[in-house]
């Protein structure tokens, strides 16, 4: 096996230091020479290579060989493989997805996230999307901790971002076929070479995912939950001179999966099983996906250089129809029609003096999302034929657009104070301008008007300065700590959802966030192990909140006066032996409600209860193998795993235990054979090996009875048949 392969394999589980490329040197040799140290991790961050041991922020990274070695194929792949972050591992479709770092998330779909997304530097301003399938990535990084100071919208949790690979001037091409069970095919495609020697070079890419579905409907009489998606990406690079480099990307994603049925506890003949919803709605999901991007760089001087990154995108997602509780009848029906623009202009000046290195810019983001819902609802459990008991529903249209304008201009600069010492300073401020437009309606299922009919329009302007201070010191050249104190910040909003004027016309408030930090970066045992350490503090104000009120029967958006996270997460990897290396994660978290009135409606607080969807514990590990068999060509073997203890996913708990999720397991695994031509190789995966079944997310609404489960897809096997030119 080349050393290319053993050494990308060891960017697993690092923690890097700052926001940027990863990339690993040639191996270095012990000192007694048995096996080759842990490799160096080199990172890009603001704007400069740096190494990973001496840089100073908790970031975690994928390169390409790992991801290709765990077959992690999209996001949703990540779960449980980074300390304190959880992906939600179902949601409410294949290409939307929810996150929650360090104990505080967004687990309502249609709201701005408190984990910025991005890929190739462009922002992706809504959680509907953001769950990018992967194709010739460079890398992957899990930003952990405020961010706002070095580039981008501003974020209370973290940043993911998303790097592709650039257009070189070699012929490069590359195919993978792979079908497995539940009918799955999965098909991923690129080509990239010179247009123009020297000058002009380009690449496409096209990704076709598709999979019966993992449970029946025997209402509707077919599988549910199936995916059906293709992606494609084309990109031009312009080089015209050593100094300038411009790059045109232009992305695709047609998605026709299903939206989630959910499985109801309550079924028919009173058996439970796992793999069945009775929804009586088609779960339909029509999503078109596009943006394009410019980005220019040019380097002024050996001292400066100027990044342009100018960007436009959009979804379209009409119709999405699903329904809220998975039984065969009218309980809570939605179809949905979503629109999303967006355009996007970032402009760095990144400089580099010695013992002075700065970043700065400016930000600006125009966004208009427009929701048209129409919604059923029975009031009670005691509801039977809508003919009979009309009163006993609602029937809900909401149409409105939210118009957002953000301004911002951040910088952050390093000065080495001497060989050991260094200071950073950053500063953001933000400016943010929501106007909301709504004509909302509450009616039967006659289509008549029996609530209040809303019209109108408000709007509100937010404004924040967040800063950042951090101390780093290099204690030895195998031990850098550095301390941290930074603030993050989410702007306000309106409720889309309100069919009330006081509450369509109330904007709930900005979410603060205060965030301490330290942390510890050593190399071991002569290099062969590295192990990186965080500990870190986050004090929140006016977190914002989805919460189903019963008086207004529906869900309502507001804020949670005050909360608190607190944490550790280590992350280390180990080469052993020259064939194997192995990595192995933790996290630990304490997150609470400190102030949270009115969580279940008047009167019913979460004071001191837990925040949604953040074990105590995470843990994570793999190990990657070359078996010394003497077969034709080579096997690569790996194995990894991740648990979790329980969440809750309701602030607050029902009596019977309904919104506890338990502890629970996963265990995925890839065999890889290359063959002795080096460009074939065939790879069989199973993910889910020991086909857990436990649930990972539950809804239950007491007034409605409305109680439903969601469980992971059950054991999954691909073999991939891989070419490379």
């Amino acid at each position: 096996m080349s050393k290319l392969h053993l050494r990308d394999l060891l960017l697993f589980g690092s923690t890097l230091a700052i926001t940027g490329a990863a990339q690993a040197a040639e191996p270095t040799a012990s000192a007694d020479g048995a096996a080759p140290a842990v490799e160096q991790v080199i990172v890009t961050a603001e704007r400069r290579a740096t190494d990973l041991q001496k840089t100073a922020i908790a970031i975690s990274a994928f390169g390409q060989q790992v991801l290709a070695d765990r077959k992690i194929d999209n996001i949703r792949d990540l779960s449980g493989q980074i300390p304190n972050l959880s992906i939600s591992r179902v949601t409410i479709s294949h290409t939307t997805q929810t996150y929650a770092l360090r104990g505080v998330g967004e687990a309502d779909p249609i709201q701005e996230p408190v984990l910025a997304v991005y890929v190739d530097d462009v922002y992706i301003p809504r959680q509907i999307g953001s769950m990018v399938e992967f194709n010739d990535l460079e890398r992957i990084e899990v930003l952990r901790g405020p961010q706002g100071t070095l580039y981008g919208r501003n974020s209370s949790a973290g940043a993911l971002r998303i790097i592709t690979r650039d257009p070189g001037q070699t012929l490069r091409a590359k195919a993978e076929v792979g079908l497995g069970n539940y009918g799955a095919v999965d098909v991923r495609a690129l080509i990239e070479g010179p247009l123009v020697a020297d000058k002009l070079s380009g690449s496409l890419s096209y990704i076709h995912h598709k999979r019966d579905g993992t449970a029946f409907d025997p209402t509707l009489n077919h599988d549910v939950n199936r995916i059906d998606l293709d992606a494609f990406r084309a990109k031009l690079r312009w080089t015209p001179t050593e100094r300038l480099d411009v790059l045109l990307t232009v992305n695709a994603l047609c998605d026709r999966s299903d939206t989630r049925s959910y499985i109801p506890v309550s079924q028919p003949g009173g058996v439970f099983r796992k793999d069945r919803s009775y929804s009586e709605v088609e779960p339909t999901q029509d999503l078109d996906q596009i943006s394009g991007s410019l980005r220019v760089q040019y380097e002024l001087s050996e001292r400066l250089k100027l990044k342009s990154i100018t960007a436009y995108g959009g979804f379209n997602l009409n119709p999405v129809n699903y329904d809220n509780d998975g039984e065969a009848a009218l309980i809570q029906k939605n179809l949905i029609h979503y629109n999303d623009q967006y355009v996007t202009q970032e402009v760095q000046l990144n400089g580099d003096f010695g013992d002075v290195t700065f970043t700065s810019g400016l930000f600006y983001l125009h966004e208009r999302f427009f929701v048209q819902r129409d919604g059923y609802s029975r009031r009670n459990a005691l509801a039977t034929d809508p003919a009979v008991t009309p009163g006993n529903y609602n029937f809900a249209r909401a149409h409105n657009i939210t118009n957002t304008d953000a301004y911002a201009v951040f910088g952050e600069a390093t000065w080495k104070a001497n060989e050991r010492l260094s200071l950073t300073a950053g500063l953001r401020w933000t400016n943010e301008e929501k106007d909301f437009a709504f004509d909302n309606k509450v009616l039967n299922l006659a289509g008549q008007v029996t609530g209040q009919s809303i019209k109108g329009q408000a709007e509100k302007t937010w404004s924040a300065i967040t800063p950042k201070l951090s101390v780093q010191y290099q204690w030895t050249p195998d031990v850098l700590q550095y301390v941290s104190y930074s603030k993050g910040f989410k702007s306000g909003g309106f409720d889309n959802r309100a069919t009330r004027l006081d509450l369509a016309t109330l904007p709930f408030a900005p979410e603060d966030v205060t965030t301490y930090e330290t942390g510890l970066k050593t190399q071991l045992l002569d290099q062969r192990l590295r192990a990186n350490l965080a500990a870190f503090y986050n004090d929140y104000q006016d977190l914002q909140v989805s919460f189903y009120d019963p008086a207004y029967v529906g869900s309502r958006r507001g804020n949670a006066g005050k909360a608190r996270t607190y944490g550790v997460e280590l992350e280390t990897e180990a080469r052993p032996t020259e064939r194997l290396s192995a990595q192995f994660n933790v996290g630990w978290l304490y997150a609470v409600y400190d102030d949270y009135k009115g969580a279940g409606g008047a009167g019913v607080n979460a004071d001191g209860n837990r925040l949604l969807n953040s074990p105590r514990w995470s843990l994570a590990g793999g190990i990657t193998y070359d078996p010394p068999i003497d077969i034709p060509g080579s096997l690569r073997l790996g194995l990894n795993a991740q648990w979790q203890s329980g969440i809750v996913t309701s602030a607050t708990p029902a009596a019977g235990g309904q919104n506890n999720i338990p502890s629970q397991g996963f265990l995925n695994g890839v065999a890889t054979w290359t063959t002795p031509d080096p460009r074939w190789a065939v790879s069989v995966s199973v993910r889910n090996i020991l086909n857990s079944q436990k649930p990972v997310s539950s809804t239950y609404t007491p007034s409605t009875a409305v109680y439903y489960l969601n469980f992971p897809d059950p054991r999954t096997v691909l073999v991939t048949l891989k070419y490379a030119l």
